[in-house]
């Protein structure tokens, strides 16, 4: 009895539902690339305003706090151009406030996209057993799994960044055996190096299959990004608005991504289920 109720204390445990149809995004088996991006973008599409909702929460406010912090810059006479051309600077109480503003700005910006990115893959994942989780969920897994996620970020990105020094070419390997360490976080709860094992052995054997999927929709989301801030031209703060709702909106794609090729290689090596997922979720709670 005890474990019944602990499994409908969980919020991952589904009510009984009708199967999903042969067709759906939320169906797990094995994916080709353009499948992955096709349903990735579905499944966006069903639960576009949450997954939304939980980057702008983020995004937004840190995107106008950086105008207006550039504003102040610029008002100091800090563009490039001007030192450049030997502006002398004076050092006052507005400069000093400035400068503890930048720092206090960096610190904050990299504390919450940390948090962000634990949040909509862990929402993510939940579109696959067809919940949208709240935006005080999504967080509180964030804040929960923050140095968690901060360690998987820094070692991947310092394994790519020696990849990428030796000849570009095992960057690009690095990066693609790697994609699945957010998620391998997230769903199974594997931590620091145990992650990055972890998304090595799975993407083991299909590494031209993720690598095409991870970057053609890195491009499809570069495309977004540059249609919505190219007709703004040198305006740096409305390009800087609309840079941030392009990544409201790209941000929550490129999750659903990492997730769809997290969950096709699991299917394709180990039969995953949905029963697993809703199982690996429930025993690693927000």
């Amino acid at each position: 009895m005890t474990s019944v109720t602990r499994a409908l204390d969980s919020p991952f445990v589904m009510e009984p539902r009708i199967p999903e149809e042969p067709g759906s995004p939320s169906l797990l088996r094995p994916r080709g690339v353009g499948e992955i991006l096709g349903d990735a973008f579905r499944l966006y599409a069903r639960h576009w305003q949450n997954l939304i909702l939980i980057v702008a929460v983020i995004v937004i406010p840190l995107s106008i706090a950086e105008v207006l912090l550039t504003g102040f810059w610029i008002r100091e006479g800090l563009t490039e151009e001007e030192l450049r051309n030997g502006v002398e600077v004076v050092v006052d109480g507005a400069f000093v406030a400035g400068v503890l503003a930048s720092f206090v700005l960096v610190a904050i910006s990299i504390l919450m996209w940390t948090i962000l990115t634990g949040a909509i893959t862990r929402a993510a994942a939940g579109t696959f057993l067809g919940r949208d989780l709240e935006i005080g969920e999504s967080y509180r897994y964030g804040f929960a799994r923050f140095w968690s996620i901060v360690l998987v970020g820094v070692l991947s990105a310092l394994a790519i960044a020696v990849g990428f020094v030796l000849l570009v070419i095992p960057g690009f390997i690095v990066l693609t055996f790697l994609t699945c360490g957010i998620p391998a976080l997230v769903i199974e709860d594997k931590r620091g190096r145990e992650a990055l094992r972890r998304s090595w052995t799975l993407v083991r054997g299909f590494g031209w299959h993720v690598f095409g999927a991870f970057i053609l929709a890195a491009i499809l989301s570069g495309i977004v990004n540059g249609v919505l801030t190219a007709p703004f031209g040198d305006n740096y703060a409305v390009r800087s608005i609309t840079a941030s709702i392009a990544s409201v909106i790209t941000m929550p794609f490129m999750a659903l991504v990492g997730v769809f090729i997290y969950l096709d290689l699991r299917v394709r090596k180990e039969r995953y289920s949905a029963g697993d997922l809703e199982r690996d979720l429930a025993s690693n709670p927000t």
